[in-house]
């Protein structure tokens, strides 16, 4: 990793907890993962990624059209980058379907990079607030992006941080994002 977005992602690294199990929501490639691996030493990393086009989201990062016929081919990359690692659990899911299948407060971190737009960004921090334990950290990329239309990123975070109120505290690193939930 090279570069102040780098600098600033490995930073956030630092302030998860160590040794746990964790979950990231938005793998692509895989390169992030391994830097996760190499920081958080995580017992359990679930990397969740659809690995799949969806035209409506156009507009998003990696999902755009132009990666549609690579999919399948990140995904064999990333299933064959981890495949001697045991503690990296792969769901070729969406965020919502991975997360719904893990027991509440099963883990210590969730880091959430996938599908920005609403109500997307809003469900992958419900459910995160339900699977991370008290105590753990919901972490995430992107906090300042502009869809054309507004920051959904930044407003789905005040949204979630507003319902938990005092049981939750927020950190802004440049473009990530860190809530820490209260034990």
């Amino acid at each position: 990793m090279a570069g102040k977005r780098d600098e600033t992602r490995r930073n956030m690294l630092e302030a998860l907890p160590k040794g746990g199990i964790g979950a990231e929501v938005g793998v692509w490639e895989g390169r992030f993962s391994e830097v996760i691996l190499e920081v958080c030493e995580p017992t359990k990393l679930h990397l969740i990624d659809p690995w799949e086009y969806d035209p409506r989201f156009n507009n998003t990062g990696f999902g755009r059209k132009k990666n549609a016929d690579r999919m399948p081919e990140m995904h064999e990359m990333v299933a064959e980058k981890f495949a001697g690692d045991d503690r990296v659990v792969l769901h070729r899911a969406t965020s919502q379907e991975a997360l719904l299948e893990m027991d509440d407060a099963s883990l210590d971190w969730v880091y959430i990079d996938g599908n920005h737009n609403e109500p997307f960004i809003g469900m992958d921090l419900a459910l995160s607030v339900k699977k991370v334990k008290p105590g753990g950290v919901i972490a995430g990329d992107d906090y300042h992006w502009n869809d054309g239309n507004g920051t959904p990123v930044k407003d789905a975070v005040a949204k979630q941080i507003a319902k938990l109120g005092d049981a939750a505290t927020l950190e802004v690193m440049g473009q990530q994002y860190i809530i820490r939930l209260s034990n």
